[in-house]
């Protein structure tokens, strides 16, 4: 459980993509820090579980905040745990931060081929083929060097068994008839240049069916908008 009395600070946490670990949020974590106390959540490696599981795991990881006082921000598949959270938990949170978020992967032919391909990642040309295609990606993103090579790194460290099975629940969840019962505020942030998920697309749709939300672009940016430039979480929450 994380110490709610370690600071008065209100709790923000920040729940991971497909990857399932904190370290993709490393460049917003400083700034987060002057207003909230940060905990970038890292999902425990295994590889059989549900969604409710994972919300389950960080509901009992932040329990103790006073009410209405947590800020929760998920990214891409971890808006699916943001949303089942302020769904289960919803007098907890104060405000919840979608980024290129989705409630149901449209992509039914790329998401059903996902998993498979992924278990080629166990072969070395694969995962050299991959790592090329992933930077190439990123520099049209506008992603700096030392950035691309710090995702690199971070990727390197996911757990395979676990990166497969949130490939099928992101296949399988849909959270599109519940969002209508969300009562947290929410923002939504959407990239324009989204290769992954149609970003703007979704925050729309999204906004249309939550009571209190509020969509705001970023047009030039890509699915990587927690590492390209220019952009701070801080500047929505603080």
């Amino acid at each position: 459980m994380f110490d709610a009395n370690s600071d008065a600070k209100p709790l923000e946490t920040l729940i991971p993509g497909l990857d399932g670990t904190e370290l993709l949020y490393y460049r917003h974590i400083e700034a987060l820090s002057a207003h909230y106390r940060v905990l970038p959540w890292r999902f425990r490696p295994r590889s059989d579980f549900e969604l409710p599981d994972l919300t389950r795991e960080l509901g009992e990881g932040t329990a103790g905040e006073p009410p209405a006082s947590m800020l929760v921000v998920g990214e891409s598949f971890g808006g699916l745990i943001a949303l089942d959270y302020v769904l289960s938990y919803p007098e907890r949170v104060r405000l919840l931060v979608l980024v290129n978020a989705f409630p149901y992967y449209r992509g039914r032919l790329r998401i059903r081929l996902a998993r498979p391909l992924a278990r080629l990642l166990d072969y070395r040309i694969a995962q050299r083929a991959k790592n090329y295609i992933v930077d190439r990606t990123l520099q049209a993103e506008g992603i700096p060097e030392e950035d691309r090579r710090r995702y690199h790194e971070i990727v390197r460290q996911i757990h395979p068994a676990a990166y497969r099975r949130r490939l099928t629940l992101a296949r399988d969840t849909d959270l599109r008839p519940r969002l209508a019962s969300i009562t947290v505020p929410t923002l939504l942030l959407a990239s324009g240049r989204d290769k992954i998920v149609p970003s703007v697309t979704e925050a729309h749709s999204m906004a249309a069916r939550i009571p209190c939300a509020r969509v705001h672009e970023y047009p030039e940016a890509g699915h990587a908008l927690l590492l390209t430039p220019g952009v701070s979480l801080a500047d929505h929450v603080s």
